[in-house]
């Protein structure tokens, strides 16, 4: 996706969308009726991506984000995934389809799964690791969350940052890290970055 650069312009559509946002901030509390008015009024004038970006930055992500439509669902039938990296790197992103199973067999590799363009075939996905001094990195939509049903750890960690409830998918992690490192994830953000 590319970069929106700093100084372009803002659409009308763009200042409804931050006004949106804001007023979803002020429901939950976050800001009083003189802040929101203030912001909004703020955002009607901004010329630029730049100039409004600092009205969102005391806000959760969650306020900041627009409302993630539910995807579509993949066809039952998809075949597992099976990944055996050995000093390599591994990368799927954009658009494309997650199984019911992963098992990932990984050596002195990385494993990036990045699955917020990717369609699920259903609500669980087991995750099964099995990481030799190696990384792996899911990165989750906003619906979707992580459960670690029980990954042994030889040396290493899990940092699972997609545990709360929600009604997407759910990932499920098992298996064994001998000094490597599994790591979920939402999207990260900065001003106009997504990563």
């Amino acid at each position: 996706m590319p970069i929106p650069d700093p100084n372009i312009r803002l659409s009308n559509a763009d200042r409804e969308a931050l006004v949106a946002r804001l007023h979803a901030a002020t429901e939950e509390g976050r800001l009083d009726l003189e802040e929101f008015a203030e912001r909004s009024t703020r955002v009607y004038e901004a010329k630029t991506f730049a100039d409004v970006e600092r009205l969102l930055a005391d806000l959760p992500e969650d306020d900041r984000a627009l409302a993630v439509p539910k995807r579509p669902r993949a066809a039952a039938n998809t075949p597992d995934l099976v990944l055996n990296p050995v000093h390599s790197q591994v990368k799927r992103e954009g658009a494309w389809t997650v199984p019911a199973r992963i098992t990932t067999k990984q050596k002195h590799s990385g494993i990036k799964l990045d699955c917020r363009e990717a369609v699920f075939t259903g609500d669980d996905v087991a995750l099964d690791v099995d990481l030799t001094h190696s990384r792996l990195t899911l990165v989750l939509p906003r619906h979707a969350s992580a459960v670690d049903d029980g990954v042994e750890l030889l040396g290493g960690a899990v940092v699972n940052k997609c545990s709360r409830v929600t009604d997407g998918p759910t990932v499920h992690l098992t298996g064994t890290s001998r000094y490597g490192r599994v790591v979920v994830r939402y999207e990260r953000r900065f001003l106009w970055w997504r990563y």
